[in-house]
Parts: C-alpha cells; structure tokens; sequence
C-alpha cells in the first residue's frame, strides 16, 4: 500500500493543533469527571456528621460546605485553564512549525483510543476534537479520503476482494499487524489476507459511541468505497475483533435496511471473540453501579461508575441497533432483539478460552478473561446468532487471539473460495 503523505503543511499543523486542543479537552473532562465522585462523597460523609453531631443546619456546616464547594470549582477550573492554556502554547507553536500530531504515534493512537473507549460518546457530544473520526487507514495510521483519487492512490494495486477490518474497544487499526509472540513472528491477520488475494481495508472508530450509531456510519462509509473503488468489487468481507464484530453486524443490518448497494457484495462476516450477548465485565459494571448508589456515601461512586461510555454499555447486552429493547432501558428482560443474517453471507464465529483445553469447565465458565463461550460462539438466554462455522480456540486470552497463527490459518480457511450453491447454507 503506498502510504506517502501528500497533505500541505499548513493543514498538518492545523490538525495538530487541533489535536493538541484535544488533549486539553481530554484532562478538562478527566478532571471534572474525577472530581464529581470526591466532592460527593465529601459532601455525603460532612452531611452525615454534622447531622450526627445536631449540627445539620448549623452556620459551621453552612461554612464548611460553601468553602469545599469552592475548593473543587477551582480543581474544576485548573482543568479548564490547562485545557486552554495547551490550545494556545499549540498555536504559537504551529506557527514556527515545531509542533506534531501527540496521536500520530501509535502509542498515541492507543491512548486516544482508550480515551474514547472511556468518554467517546461526551466527547462527540461536546464536539471536542478529541473524538475519533470513523475512516479508512493505512498501516501507520494516516487518513484515507473515501473519494475516487483518494484510494487510487492509497490502493495502487486494488484486487476485487475487500477485507475490512475493524478492532476492539479501546483499540486502533494497530492492533491487527504482525507481531512477535512466544512462539515466535505471526504474521498480522490482514497481511495475510493480503497474501491470499484480498485488499485489506482498515477501519479506525470511536469505540465510545453507540454500536448502532457507528455501525451506520460504517455502512455509509462502505457504500462510498464501494462506489469509488478503483475497479469492480466481487467480494466484501467483514472482520471485527470483539465489540468489532458487533460493529460489523450492526453494519450489515444497516445496509441492508438502507438498500445499500455494498451489501450485494457482502459474503463473509467473522467474529472474533465478540460478545454477541454481552461481556459479563460491563454485566458487572453495571450491577456495581446500581449497589453503589443504595447509599448516600458510595453514590457518587456509582454515579461515576455509571458514567461510562455508551459504546462499553452497548457491550452489556451486545446490543447493535436501535430497535434493541436494551438500547433504550439497559434493564430490559429482553434486551437483545436477535437480527436474521443476511441472505449470501456466510458468518465465523471464533472464541477462546484461558485453560488449555477448550472444554475444561473453567474455561467454559470464564472463557478469555473478557467474553463467555457462549456468548461468543452467539448461544444467548433468548436466541441464537446463526452462523456457518463456529470453532473455539484453548490456551488464549481475549487478546492474545489476534496474533496466533492458529486462529490466522482458521479465517483464511473460512475465507477460502467456495461453490456458490452454498453460500448461506444453514450450519
């Protein structure tokens, strides 16, 4: 893929200026956010005493509410100075051209990323720069425009068959390269795709939106490529990893609802680890808030707690669009409305387990530290995720399934050309 960058540098050091500005929003959120459950408490634990002690309504417990109540406007607005105070240090240093991207990295990538996994949802809200734009990109993280000329350049040598790939929460398009693992180099899942004929198409969001939402955009996004590509498409298949799967499904559904053209050339979605009933992780996360908040000192813990993204608890239920009882009240009976796949896409699904044998009851039980079997392998309270093949992997955490040769080799045989007669054959 050529991935040489031709934006002027006047619109580079605008992006980093903006980027910078992001940062800036990134700790002014934090602060607010970490200071609300403090400052609650603080204020839960004073009214308790003072009410103890028959001082409720006293002028000392006046006094001291007024003087904390000031203490933390001031850590509140030490956020908001620094926040301002970084978008112009940006400014003047784009102006001696000695200032770049803190995301351009991919350790910065990363921890933009985890940010968005976080608060992506308030950041889109709040129209901060800091939110991560849905888009192409190329294996070292530029942007690629979804225009004609644009991925003519970046796909010089485009094939018909399209991979696209789409990560975890908190995670970028860096998660699928090649590493170097225990058991020596594994050769990144899209690399190889690319070996067995595929262009891969990697896809960057922000894993703190709604499911639904970014499952829409991704099928606009994939009716413009597939519009623009720089020759005919035959094949376009999804790959997500974790709530990338959910993504992906979402997609299709999208697509298919808004007959999008794209979606005539849909043959493959694979699931890898995705929690298509949920992750008992956020399952926990919300039960925690809701024990939190039965008393007046722990409920700004689980204020706090329940201000997680949307994107983490769309993870609950495994909820993918919007029709979804749970979308709209998270303690729905019924909370996931289970949606037929499509006619001519044939569905993978992959999951894991820590124990050496994939059978061993713990490994059952807790599964890859992150999603269940059977949530992975689609098998929920009220229905079932139908998919062609199901396969479950021993030995391997949730994240440890992108890098191992095992779980590579198994999508490319799933991915392999096969008669058409049997295309969404029933498993």
């Amino acid at each position: 893929m050529n991935t040489a960058d031709t934006t002027p540098v006047t619109t580079k050091a605008h992006s980093a200026v903006d980027d910078w500005r992001a940062v800036g929003d990134l700790l002014a959120l934090a602060t607010e956010r970490l200071t609300a459950p403090v400052e609650g408490i603080h204020h839960a634990i004073a009214d308790r005493w003072f009410g103890l002690a028959g001082w409720s309504g006293s002028r000392g417990h006046a006094a001291h509410q007024k003087a904390a109540e000031t203490a933390y406007r001031s850590i509140r607005a030490a956020g908001a100075v620094t926040r301002s105070t970084l978008g112009i240090a940006a400014v003047i240093a784009a102006d001696h051209r000695s200032v770049g991207s803190p995301w351009s990295s991919p350790r910065g990538a990363s921890a933009q990323a985890a940010a968005n996994a976080l608060w992506g949802d308030e950041f889109e809200r709040r129209a901060s720069p800091m939110h991560t734009e849905l888009g192409i990109r190329t294996p070292d993280g530029a942007h690629i425009a979804s225009t004609r000329g644009a991925l003519a350049r970046a796909y010089p040598t485009p094939t018909r068959r399209l991979a696209v790939f789409l990560h975890g929460l908190g995670k970028t398009e860096h998660c699928w390269h090649t590493r170097v693992t225990d058991t020596g180099v594994v050769v990144g899942m899209h690399e190889a795709l690319e070996a067995d004929g595929f262009t891969p198409v990697l896809v960057r969001y922000n894993t703190g939106a709604r499911v639904s939402d970014t499952g829409a955009a991704l099928a606009s996004l994939l009716e413009e490529v597939a519009e623009n590509w720089p020759t005919p498409i035959d094949e376009i298949t999804l790959i997500g990893h974790s709530m990338g799967g959910l993504v992906a499904r979402s997609a299709l559904h999208a697509g298919r609802s808004g007959d999008h053209t794209w979606t005539l050339s849909a043959r493959h979605l694979v699931a890898l680890g995705t929690p298509h009933f949920g992750s008992p992780i956020e399952k926990g996360a919300h039960l925690a808030s809701l024990m939190l908040a039965r008393t007046s000192v722990s409920r700004p813990l689980g204020e706090f707690v329940d201000g997680r993204s949307a994107g983490i608890k769309d993870m609950r239920h495994g909820s993918i669009h919007r029709e979804d009882p749970g979308h709209h009240d998270p303690d729905a009976t019924t909370p996931v409305s289970v949606v037929p796949r499509l006619d001519g896409v044939r569905h993978h699904h992959a999951a894991s387990v820590v124990t050496g044998s994939a059978s061993h009851p713990i490994g059952v039980l807790v599964g890859d530290l992150v999603v269940r079997v059977t949530s992975a392998t689609g098998v929920g309270p009220h229905g079932r995720v139908e998919s062609d093949n199901v396969r479950v992997f021993g030995g391997l955490n949730h994240l440890a399934m992108l890098h191992d040769g095992a779980v590579v080799s198994q999508v490319r045989e799933w991915l392999a050309p096969v008669p058409a007669e049997t295309m969404g054959a029933k498993p």
